[in-house]
Order: C-alpha cells, then sequence, then structure tokens
C-alpha cells in the first residue's frame, strides 16, 4: 500500500528557525567581543547547518579560524571566507550555533537578517528532507512556489 503526504513550509511555518525578530535590532541577541558579534540562532545540527551554507552557494572551510578586522581572530565550528578577508562563522554554545562576524565588514549580497532567513529556511527544508528520509520515506518533488512555500512530496511504500 502507498502512503503520501505533503509538506508545506513557508517562512511562517518555520518560525523555530527564525530569529526572534525580523529586524532583529543590533542589540538585541548580540554580544559584542571586541570587534566580533554573536547571533544567536536555533540551528543545532552541524552536519544540516555546513549542507544550507553549500547550498545557498558558501564554501564551508575546512579551517575553523575566522579572520577579523586588525588581525583578530576567533575559532568556530563552521568558518565562511568573504572576498575582504575578513570571515564569519558559527560556534556552538552547548545547545546552537551562533553567528559569529565583525558585522562591521559583512561582505555578503544581502543584510545579516535576510541571510540568515534564507540560511534558516534552507536549514529547515533540509532538516525535514532528512528526517523523512530516515523514516523511510523518498523524497519524489521538490518546488518552490511563487510566494516562496516549498512543498515536498514524499512517498512511503507500508
Amino acid at each position: 500500500m502507498k502512503c503520501a503526504f505533503f509538506l508545506a513550509l513557508c517562512l511562517s511555518v518555520a518560525t523555530a528557525f527564525v530569529p526572534a525578530s525580523r529586524a532583529m535590532p543590533r542589540t538585541r541577541g548580540v554580544v559584542s567581543m571586541s570587534h566580533f558579534s554573536n547571533i544567536k540562532t536555533q540551528l543545532k545540527d552541524e552536519k544540516n547547518l555546513r549542507t544550507a551554507l553549500t547550498d545557498l552557494g558558501h564554501k564551508v572551510l575546512e579551517t575553523t579560524t575566522v579572520r577579523g578586522y586588525d588581525g583578530k581572530d576567533l575559532e568556530a565550528d563552521v568558518a565562511i571566507h568573504q572576498e575582504n578577508g575578513v570571515d564569519f562563522g558559527f560556534k556552538f554554545n552547548g545547545q546552537t550555533y551562533e553567528l559569529v562576524a565583525d558585522l562591521q565588514f559583512w561582505d555578503q549580497s544581502s543584510p545579516v537578517e535576510l541571510f540568515l532567513e534564507k540560511l534558516n529556511k534552507q536549514y529547515a527544508i533540509n532538516t525535514i528532507m532528512e528526517t523523512t528520509q530516515r523514516e523511510g520515506f523518498e523524497v519524489q518533488k521538490q518546488k518552490v512556489l511563487a510566494d516562496g512555500t516549498v512543498e515536498l512530496v514524499a512517498t512511503r511504500w507500508a
């Protein structure tokens, strides 16, 4: 017997993975360390974090040293190089991975807040896909609708 189910994922559904505030004021959830800032997230799985970053076109570095302004550096669990020579990364705080970056030298095509929204969405999709596959489902189709909703169709033979 064939069982099918549909998963619809939109930004509002993935709120568990999104920062507390869409506007995310720089003082809320940010801890400053010299020039580095830590931004809290709900990202808990390093493998899914690395996969989501790769899916979004970032090359995850083998080294875990994040280079900052004026020669400062910081150890992180995941590091991404920026063209301006000032990197950013993610450091595990015992519960979740925090974004660590010198925000003054953020050199991505979108602001930090939008970057985190995109990352959180891809992380959620990857987590759902991994869970469905672990539970014996096979993802048949993944479709992005006009409103940004991601529809996954997975099946499993009972």
